[in-house]
């Protein structure tokens, strides 16, 4: 082995090392408990700081970049091999190195003391019309959001939670970023994420106000060390029903209508969830075909359906076992921590 080749293949080693550091912490919850509860709230809030001091999101080129070097080095593989996985090795460890050892926390049951709820139809008869009634009874028309102070009461109710939930508290400076890829992410139906490299929170600038505040409680649960889908869906749902503005909480509850829809869906004969749906106001099912058909009209089908799979198959790497479905499992939580 002549020695640029040796010189490469030490980075690629120590890469290598630290992930398998990260696999340790795959396998021991306690030491991915230590990471969220310790080291990642410091380490957000700093890296957070510094990336406030630019309104673009560095996170966005960091990808970019990686993307750009990563095609340099395949044009040049056989004399650029070992860069290339170096590269590859490094960005994945400071992916779980900056946010992603959180997912190997404990669940939200674990934290909460609780075990999942097991599907009782009466129970959940009694969460559907319960839902319902307060859909029907929050809904209004949407004026024009203040949302500054959306994001300000959001990150107020969060600071509020008792750290026995694990999250980290927000800071003032976490804020959206400025997007130059935005047309994209509506034409895949990625409507928000949160950078792992500069702790980050990116929203689709297409969004709605009336969609606003659930994705942005969303995303910032992420950010605040919630890796699960679901229950990121489910402390936004609590973020926006808590807001002393009927409008974020009628937007909290409509947010959430999908996930209720599919698991009605699921779970109840036909004849009788044709007749639940039909009990929710129509201003409220209109709300929903609107919301959906806007989103549809940036979608580009193929591109979607691929990052669709990619992104189920990486949720699915990370012990999300149910891949994107886990959006869905929102309602088991409220019913479980209710």
């Amino acid at each position: 082995m002549n020695k640029p080749i040796r010189k490469q293949l030490v980075p690629v080693l120590v890469a290598a090392v630290l992930l398998g550091l990260v696999a340790v912490c795959r396998s021991h919850t306690a030491w991915a408990d230590w990471y969220s509860l310790h080291f990642y709230p410091t380490w957000s809030g700093a890296v957070s700081w510094l990336s406030a001091r630019l309104p673009f999101s560095l996170d966005e080129w960091v990808v970019i970049l990686a993307a750009a070097i990563a095609v340099t080095h395949l044009v040049r593989l056989r004399k650029r091999w070992a860069a290339l996985v170096g590269l590859l090795l490094w960005i994945a460890v400071w992916f779980y190195a900056g946010w992603g050892l959180n997912y190997f926390r404990s669940s939200i049951y674990e934290r909460a003391g609780k075990r999942p709820e097991v599907f009782e139809p009466q129970r959940f008869r009694l969460f559907l019309e319960d839902y319902a009634r307060q859909l029907n009874a929050a809904y209004r028309p949407f004026d024009e959001l203040d949302r500054a102070a959306t994001e300000q009461e959001i990150r107020q109710f969060y600071a509020t939670l008792s750290p026995d939930w694990g999250l980290a508290k927000p800071k003032d400076w976490q804020r959206p970023k400025r997007l130059v890829a935005n047309r994209l992410y509506s034409a895949v139906g990625v409507t928000g994420f949160v950078g792992p490299f500069f702790s980050e929170i990116q929203l689709n600038e297409d969004t709605p106000d009336r969609q606003y505040p659930f994705l942005f409680a969303h995303e910032l649960a992420h950010l605040l060390g919630v890796s699960s889908e679901a229950e990121a869906n489910y402390w936004a749902w609590r973020a926006c029903t808590a807001s002393s503005d009927p409008l974020v909480r009628y937007a909290g509850l409509q947010s959430l209508l999908p996930y209720v829809l599919g698991n009605a869906r699921a779970a109840l004969p036909e004849e009788e969830f044709v007749r639940w749906r039909d009990s929710l106001r129509p201003e409220v099912t209109e709300v929903l075909r609107d919301e959906q058909a806007f989103w549809r009209e940036r979608y580009v089908p193929w591109i979607g359906r691929l990052q669709a799979r990619s992104y189920n198959l990486f949720l699915k790497g990370n012990r999300i076992r149910s891949g994107m479905a886990n959006y869905n499992e929102v309602i088991q939580i409220i019913l479980t921590l209710s």
